[in-house]
């Protein structure tokens, strides 16, 4: 009995002690909870601010690019103008000097048929003034070097063979002769000059000087000298 009155005052004592502190505990208890609701709502506080700030600096940014974008759009439209004006100019000048090489090349070939045509007419004058400074000697000379042929003893022999590079200067020039001396020929009042003015086309006549053509341009240079008789001593 005195075991059992030891023990008891002990465990009384026991749960006494233990029933005293569970309130203490939980008021403990509350306090860290709380305090972790304090701490997880600065947190939060700080994150909506961090949030905010952030944001405010991204619209800040944004606004700022979409200024920049914006000048710079209208900077590539400015250039892109510019770029199409030049452009329009240049091909406007393109054109006018398209034009005006045109105009040089069609100057130029004017220049150079009108610089071919004076060449040629001043060839052909100056030939023609030559012919005209030598028919007599042209027109006489077959006539006399027919003469030569039939008559071997006339002094004019040696003088035609000296006046026989005529036939080459004739042949140069590109004339024809219009006959042959003594020739019996029908009488043509565009190729033959008669020695009297009672002559009729396709009468018979004879050649007593040859005339001259251009071959080139078939125009009749001088006339063949015709005649109804032939020179005294010379038989047909």
């Amino acid at each position: 009995m005195l075991i059992e009155s030891s023990v008891l005052p002990m465990v009384e004592f026991g749960e006494i002690s233990a029933i005293a502190t569970l309130p203490l505990l939980q008021s403990t208890s509350y306090v860290g909870l709380v305090s972790s609701l304090l701490g997880l709502g600065i947190v939060y506080w700080r994150l909506r601010q961090s949030s905010a700030v952030e944001r405010s600096r991204l619209q800040s940014d944004l606004a700022q690019l979409q200024q920049e974008s914006q000048s710079t759009q209208q900077q590539l439209e400015s250039q892109l103008q510019q770029t199409t004006t030049t452009l329009q100019a240049t091909q406007r000048q393109k054109a006018e000097l398209e034009a005006d090489i045109d105009d040089l090349k069609q100057q130029c070939a004017r220049l150079r048929e009108s610089l071919g045509s004076q060449s040629q007419q001043a060839q052909q004058d100056g030939q023609n003034a030559s012919f005209e400074q030598i028919q007599t000697l042209l027109t006489q000379y077959p006539t006399v070097r027919q003469m030569a042929q039939t008559k071997p003893d006339l002094p004019a022999r040696n003088l035609v063979a000296l006046l026989t590079s005529l036939d080459n200067l004739l042949q140069f020039w590109g004339y024809q002769p219009i006959g042959q001396p003594w020739e019996s020929v029908a009488y043509d009042p565009q190729q033959h000059q008669g020695d009297t003015p009672d002559l009729e086309p396709g009468e018979t006549v004879y050649v007593r000087f040859v005339g001259y053509r251009d071959g080139g341009r078939d125009r009749i240079l001088i006339p063949a000298k015709v005649s109804r008789t032939l020179p005294g001593g010379v038989s047909p």
